[in-house]
This record gives structure tokens, C-alpha cells and sequence, in this order.
């Protein structure tokens, strides 16, 4: 059964709500943490047959050339199953308290269950094929594992998608959209409005928890041997890090050059100006709902956005490309200015071909 609504939620709208989050909750939540758990008793019941270091890294040839202690890859498997169980369900659970369900938290739901699953099949087989061997050098190729396991994924992917049921709900709040009214400009007059958008705290803290953690993951294996997995820690460290000076900061500026968007650093950024602006508008977001989540996304609609925060943001359709949506504190008054720059704009193009 479908919804999608935009009025005021009755009952049936809660029972819609509470269906979808107990099925997402039980594929996006429960299948992966058992099959982390399931993962993880196998690894300890086979500890004392297996190999000391264990093969972790395969070659493009097949032959195993990266080792660590098995007790790391029982405890990677841990983090990696609980963390992704967390980064997936926790922006879904938090924005369905508001009322809200979209095709992109089913979506999550299903990538939770089939990613966890295949990344714990993966480490678990790797571990398995190991039990007997004296020297992990011995150990055989990867790739049944690896073809194993993601068939396995898939399968319990699809499988979490269909479990799911159908359901889009706005909670009385969804996606509303008002063309921006003009502000009074006079004659020649100059105008710029300057706004800072953050990422919530929860996220900056999420972000930089997972840099900490993968740096710390990364210096402990270069101190123990750890090999090649201590330089993939340390390239997730550096990755994070990118991510975090250039994903989670915006500084938006409009002036008589147009609406100008651009991160703390200055990379990314976007420049529309105002002869390519076809209209400006003021629209609610709510960014698990519209774009499946927090950053610079495309959403489910088409539109892209640096949605950053819930709640109001300037929208601007763009000639020949996606409507280019931005959260940002009084958006109102953003668009409004936007509006009269573009209107005064065309006036005076208007003008000079007369």
C-alpha cells in the first residue's frame, strides 16, 4: 500500500509510519547486527585453528601478501558491522520521530542490510578458509569469498527492499515550495547577503569520530606490522579529512553576480549567475527525506542540493541544469533579494535591446 501525503497525519498515517519503521528497523537493524554477530562467534570458535598472523591482503594474482593477527579482523568485523548498522539506520530512526518516511529510507534499509552482510560474509569467509593452515602464506584465493559474498549482499538486499513496505509521509511538514517575492530595491542600489551554513553537531561529531578512528586504527597497525591495512587506514584518516574541510562548511553569497556557493576551503563550489536564473524559490527540506541525507546529495526528485540542515532553503532553477537547492538560515530573505537582482537584471537586458 502507497502514501503520500501532505495534510495533517491521522491514524492511518501512524500506522503507516509505525509499519514502515518496525520493517526497516528489523532488515536495517537486525539482520545486519545478527549477521555481525553470527560473524563474529564463528571467527572466535575457529581462533585456535587458524594461523598466526592470518592472511588479510590478496594480490590481483590470488596469493595472500597482507597479514595481521586474527583477533584484529575479529574485532574490525565488530566495528565494521555495528558502524555501518549505525551510519545507515541512525538518520533514518531520528528523522521518522518527525513524521517523515521516503523511498530513500527504504532505500537505506536495503543497503544496510545487503552492505553489511556482504562486507561480514567477506571477512568471516576469509577467516574460515584459513582453519589448519600453519603458515597464512598457504592461504587460498580470495575470490570465491569475494564472488560468495556479494552474492549473498545482493540477495539479502533485495530481499530487505521487497520486506519493506511502500509508504512516503510528509507528517503534515513535507516538501513545500513558494515562489520568493521580489525585496524593495531602489534605483541602483547594491545589495550582498552573506550566510554560513555547518553540518549539526551530531554530524561534525560523526565525521570526526570516524577520522580519529581510523588515524588511531591506522598508527596501531603501523607499530604492529599491520602492512597494507595500516596504509587503508590511513587513507579512510586522510579521506575523512577531505570530507570534513570540504563538505561540511558553505558560505553563500548573493550579489549582483548571482548566487555564489562555495565550501570553507573554496573546493567545491557554484557559481549561478543571474542571466542563467529561470526562478527563485523558498522550499522546506528535510535532507533523509528529500536526498536521503546530510551533504551535497541529488535528490529523489532530481534536484541537487547542499542540504546540510533541516528546514527552509533557497531554491533556484537553473537554465539547462537541475534546480540547485541550499539550506540556509533566513532563506527567505536570501531569495527574496536573488528574486529582485534577477528581476532588475532582466529589466535592464530588456532595456538595452530596446
Amino acid at each position: 500500500m502507497a502514501a503520500d501525503l501532505s495534510h495533517a497525519p491521522d491514524r492511518s498515517d501512524a500506522a503507516e509510519l509505525r509499519r514502515a519503521r518496525r520493517r526497516f528497523v528489523l532488515v536495517g537493524v537486525v539482520v545486519p547486527l545478527v549477521a555481525t554477530l553470527g560473524g563474529v562467534v564463528l571467527m572466535l570458535v575457529w581462533l585456535p585453528q587458524l594461523p598466526d598472523p592470518v592472511a588479510v591482503h590478496w594480490s590481483g594474482g590470488g596469493e595472500a601478501d597482507g597479514f595481521a593477527s586474527a583477533s584484529l579482523t575479529i574485532v574490525l568485523t565488530a566495528l565494521v558491522g555495528v558502524g555501518l548498522t549505525a551510519l545507515f539506520a541512525l538518520p533514518v530512526l531520528i528523522a521518522s520521530r518527525e513524521g517523515e518516511w521516503a523511498p530513500a529510507m527504504r532505500f537505506l534499509g536495503a543497503l544496510s542490510a545487503g552492505t553489511t552482510v556482504y562486507l561480514v560474509a567477506l571477512m568471516t569467509w576469509s577467516l574460515g578458509m584459513q582453519r589448519g593452515l600453519a603458515d597464512a602464506h598457504d592461504a587460498p584465493s580470495i575470490l570465491p569469498a569475494l564472488i560468495g559474498g556479494l552474492v549473498l549482499g545482493l540477495a539479502i538486499g533485495a530481499a530487505a527492499w521487497l520486506a519493506q513496505p511502500r509508504v512516503a509521509l510528509s507528517g503534515g511538514r513535507g516538501p513545500r515550495t513558494t515562489a520568493a517575492e521580489p525585496l524593495a530595491l531602489a534605483p541602483g542600489e547594491r545589495a550582498v547577503w552573506l550566510r554560513t551554513v555547518t553540518m549539526p553537531r551530531a554530524g561534525m561529531i560523526g565525521v570526526v569520530a570516524a577520522t580519529a578512528v581510523f588515524a588511531i586504527a591506522a598508527l596501531w597497525l603501523a607499530v604492529t606490522g599491520g602492512g597494507e591495512l595500516a596504509v587503508m587506514f590511513a587513507l579512510l584518516a586522510v579521506l575523512f579529512v577531505v570530507l570534513l574541510l570540504t563538505t561540511t562548511v558553505f558560505r553563500i553569497r548573493i550579489d549582483d553576480a548571482g548566487l555564489a556557493v562555495r565550501s570553507a576551503v573554496g573546493i567545491p563550489r557554484w557559481h549561478v549567475p543571474l542571466s542563467s536564473i529561470e526562478s527563485v524559490a523558498v522550499t522546506r527540506i528535510d535532507p533523509m527525506v528529500q536526498f536521503g541525507g546530510w551533504g551535497i546529495r541529488l535528490g529523489t526528485d532530481g534536484r541537487f542540493g547542499v542540504v546540510l540542515q533541516r528546514g527552509d532553503a533557497i531554491q533556484v532553477g537553473r537554465a539547462g541544469k537541475r534546480p540547485l537547492v541550499v539550506t540556509v538560515e533566513d532563506a527567505a530573505t536570501g531569495a527574496a533579494l536573488l528574486q529582485a537582482l534577477v528581476d532588475r537584471s532582466r529589466a535592464d537586458s530588456a532595456v538595452e535591446r530596446g
